[in-house]
């Protein structure tokens, strides 16, 4: 369900108060009939919860993914006193088949108590639960409240699959840019596939991360394209930019190295060091890029904005870096954003000249080491923050001796060290096709953690393909 673009955003104490109101009456209407004082109460604050929000909209979307929940996008952040709420709303939506709730103004009238009593006693344990969930509420005449269906859950690898092709839908997008196929070239494909793009990154925001760790070597520049503009995406929402901004910032990010279209293949794939002439021709694509991209604004409507980015994305916040300007004072938002998502990227990508790649924890202390120097700090210190204490994509060993993949972060705040982890190696080092296991998981007999990440690995050095373990998510073709 995509919110238009011009939805104002949601306060976060709101959407965690609708959360907790959801919850609560969810767990009492279990027990009580609605004529009960403890059902007439909980139900009451829930109303006003959701008029509270209907005061901003018309609607309210409340989705639950693999990793997270979501309230009209966004995110709520559970700390360790609510996580119970997260983990309770998660299990109730997915083992009924739900992936989505809306709630339409006048729904906070007496509609929203039918429902919660439904829902909270339909047994998920008999057949097609969310079948009987919508044939329910047809045949009860519910018009303000609606559910869609959690294709995870229905079939796996679905929305993994949708995401996968979308990734590579853009590597052929970008190829055409770079082979000049101008049929290709249309402002409307693009903007749809950075729409589409972003909805993937509400829906599943750490599987994108995961195809971020696709690495084409021999074409760079097209992989290179598309993880800037998801990475990008995916900081600009961090910065709560609205959804039209976050189409614009896309589309500039995904142009921003369209110079190196006239850079020589022999500079571009030198296996050394460039001299000093080289390096000046390189430095060059920023001035030729901004030029390409105005052909493309005048001719197909791109956005003013991707020329800034061009033009922009090497300089740092004291205008050092390239080109140089005289008069120029500041460096545009969307030009710090994709400095950064660029520079990340480029770091984590095994090059000619560098006989590896950095892992993302090596990239990221190499980014908060450069610090204020070459980044706006406050923008580092929020990609930072979204990556994680260990990115998604990253290999690591175990204290039980296994080794694992992280496929998702820790929702709660106090445990960023503590991610999800796709098991792939067992203590005596087999390889195996593991479990996905929560490192937040408390053994109960020995009130301790059953498993903490003791080290990062090097995949390159265990002959580890990272990407390969998130393509395998998606179901068969």
């Amino acid at each position: 369900m995509n919110a238009p673009d011009d939805s104002p955003a949601l306060k976060p104490k709101d959407a965690l108060d609708l959360v907790v109101g959801f919850c609560i009456v969810l767990k009492v209407a279990k027990f009580y009939e609605p004529n009960n004082a403890s059902f007439a109460d909980q139900i009451g604050l829930f109303r006003s919860a959701l008029a509270n929000i209907f005061g901003q909209v018309d609607e309210v979307h409340l989705q639950a993914s693999p990793s997270a929940i979501f309230v009209n996008h966004l995110r709520v952040k559970f700390d360790f006193s609510t996580y119970y709420i997260y983990k309770t709303l998660l299990h109730e939506m997915r083992a009924k088949g739900v992936g989505v709730i809306t709630f339409r103004r006048g729904a906070e009238a007496e509609e929203a108590g039918r429902f919660m009593v439904l829902f909270s006693r339909l047994d998920p344990k008999k057949e097609s639960p969310f079948e009987r969930l919508e044939a329910a509420l047809k045949a009860a005449n519910f018009a303000h409240i609606f559910v869609e269906q959690d294709y995870l859950r229905s079939r796996p690898g679905e929305k993994e699959t949708r995401a996968a092709r979308l990734y590579f839908l853009g590597v052929t997008h970008a190829r055409g840019l770079f082979e000049r196929h101008r049929d290709i070239v249309k402002f409307n494909v693009t903007t749809r596939w950075i729409q589409a793009i972003f909805d993937h990154i509400v829906e599943d925001e750490s599987f994108i991360y995961g195809l971020t760790s696709i690495k084409n070597y021999d074409e760079y520049t097209l992989n290179h394209s598309v993880n800037v503009a998801l990475l990008s995406l995916s900081l600009g929402r961090r910065l709560g930019l609205s959804r039209s901004e976050l189409s614009e910032l896309g589309v500039s990010a995904f142009l921003h190295d369209l110079g190196k279209l006239d850079i020589p293949r022999d500079i571009l794939d030198k296996p050394g060091p460039l001299d000093r002439n080289e390096w000046s021709v390189m430095e060059g694509h920023a001035q030729l890029g901004a030029e390409r991209v105005i052909e493309l604004t005048i001719q197909r409507g791109f956005p003013n904005r991707a020329v800034q980015v061009a033009l922009e994305h090497h300089l740092k916040p004291d205008l050092d870096g390239y080109p140089r300007y005289e008069r120029k004072k500041r460096v545009g938002l969307y030009s710090k954003v994709v400095k950064i998502a660029d520079y990340f990227d480029a770091l984590t990508t095994k090059r000619n000249y560098r006989p590896r790649a950095f892992t993302p924890e090596e990239a990221l202390a190499i980014m908060v080491e450069k610090g204020e120097r070459e980044f706006d700090p406050l923008l580092l210190k929020t990609f930072a923050s979204m990556i994680g204490v260990h990115p998604v994509g990253s290999l690591v060993a175990l204290d039980t001796g296994e080794v694992g993949i992280i496929f998702g972060l820790s929702v709660l705040p106090g445990l960023a060290d503590r991610p999800k982890v796709k098991l792939i190696a067992d203590p005596g080092g087999r390889k195996i096709d593991g479990p996905e296991v929560d490192l937040t998981d408390v053994d109960p007999a020995t009130r301790t953690y059953r498993r903490s990440i003791v080290k990062v690995l090097d995949p390159e050095k265990y002959g580890v393909t990272v990407s390969d373990y998130f393509l395998a998510r998606t179901s068969p073709a």
